[in-house]
């Protein structure tokens, strides 16, 4: 058992995070502590299987139940752990389906507060969440802002990978060491991705110690027959685009330009 993924609610939502594990269809668990107690989730083999919230007085709550009270949650700090033993099963249904209902029941809610605050005269609403209903027809799973922005991330990489000589490419967030995706063959991107967060790290370490003002816009580590591009993005630090290009079949002046278009568009 070990920690995959570690972050906030904030950055990566519930959601978000069942979705990914429940695709991978691994033993996993997603553990949360928030400002109202804490909880957890485990998922196998597509299922979700158990959850269970213990909040600030010691009430303790399972199954079904649980999940919806974790929806809520929208502070809080959460770690991903992989092959884990689930504890008991108090739900086992397909991971999609409990989510969908969950979201279901949160739109309903959200839809009840805002009569409520009409009849009363209020403006606004009491959930910051921007779901999407349900939609019964075409059968598809609810999606909300962040998984529009994994949409972004994807159609991002894919034209990464239209840039000359490009072999991989990845989205990873260097300061939690948590890669966003990842796209391309020839090479382990994970492994490349991680280890590259440690050379961002030091970069800006060492302009820290040197008390050199400004940001970095790339770095550049050229190889006998690869380049390795690390494009820090603009509009949030914390992230960086690496992109493996074959030396022989890339410009990489273009690839620069094209990388900083790109760069310039994701949406995070």
């Amino acid at each position: 058992m070990k920690t995959e993924i570690e972050g906030n609610l904030e950055a990566m939502d519930l959601p978000t995070l069942i979705q990914f594990v429940g695709q991978e269809g691994d033993a996993a668990s997603v553990n949360i502590e928030g400002e109202n107690g804490t909880g957890s989730i485990y998922l196998n083999e597509g299922y979700l299987c158990h959850a269970v919230v213990l909040d600030s007085e010691n009430h303790r709550i399972e199954g079904e139940d649980a999940l919806f009270e974790l929806l809520r949650w929208e502070k809080g700090h959460f770690k991903l752990l992989k092959k884990v033993e689930v504890p008991i099963a108090t739900i086992q249904k397909p991971w999609d389906f409990v989510l969908m209902e969950g979201l279901r029941k949160l739109d309903e809610e959200q839809a009840g507060n805002l009569d409520e605050n009409a009849e009363e005269g209020k403006v606004g609403n009491s959930s910051n969440r921007e779901f999407e209903l349900f939609d019964e027809t075409s059968g598809s799973i609810p999606q909300n802002k962040e998984l529009n922005k994994m949409a972004n991330l994807e159609e991002t990489l894919s034209e990464i990978m239209k840039i000359g000589g490009a072999k991989a490419a990845a989205l990873v967030d260097w300061e939690s060491g948590l890669t966003l995706g990842t796209i391309g063959s020839g090479m382990d991107i994970d492994l490349a991705a991680a280890g590259n967060t440690n050379v961002v790290r030091a970069k800006f370490e060492v302009m820290k110690q040197l008390k050199i003002d400004g940001g970095i816009e790339d770095i550049l580590i050229t190889l006998t027959d690869q380049y390795h591009m690390i494009r820090i993005m603009e509009s949030n630090v914390n992230l960086f685009i690496y992109v493996a290009l074959d030396r022989s079949s890339s410009n990489l002046g273009m690839a620069r330009h094209q990388l900083s278009k790109l760069e310039s568009e994701l949406e995070i």
